[in-house]
């Protein structure tokens, strides 16, 4: 009887030790992502296409609110200082705008959302998670 006891704690703990070791993903840097985009859409797309990613870039200016007419609005994230690579779309629904207003532009955003790489590195669904 305590052998089975002590399997199923060691069995318990393993789990949560598990559980503790994933936790929230880690946040992809945009500069990265688009690197790599630019280097092998095949691969990126592959890996991230249709899944939801976190990705950390920064912002130079301000989002793009949704107009009238406009079902979102967004906001590009680059890797400061590097001008070469692509930036990431972040498209956000009219419902997020008011999280994303406070993006003021010289900043570090890290967001949430669905890759979609059909014509570019872009995310869909975004959500802010946070500003620095």
């Amino acid at each position: 009887m305590s052998k089975s006891l002590l399997v199923a704690f060691v069995l318990l703990a393993c789990t949560a030790c598990q559980t503790e070791l994933l936790g929230s993903p880690k946040p992809i840097a945009a500069g990265a992502l688009s690197g790599d985009y630019q280097r092998s859409t095949i691969s990126v797309r592959s890996k991230y296409d249709g899944k939801e990613v976190i990705v950390r870039g920064y912002v130079l200016n301000p989002a793009t609110m949704p107009q009238p007419d406009d079902d979102q609005g967004l906001v590009f994230l680059e890797e400061k200082g590097n001008q070469s690579v692509s930036k990431v779309i972040c498209w956000f629904s009219r419902e997020q705008a008011i999280e994303f207003s406070r993006i003021k532009g010289d900043q570090y955003l890290t967001v949430r959302g669905v890759f979609n790489g059909e014509r570019g590195v872009e995310l869909k669904f975004c959500k802010l998670i946070k500003v620095d």
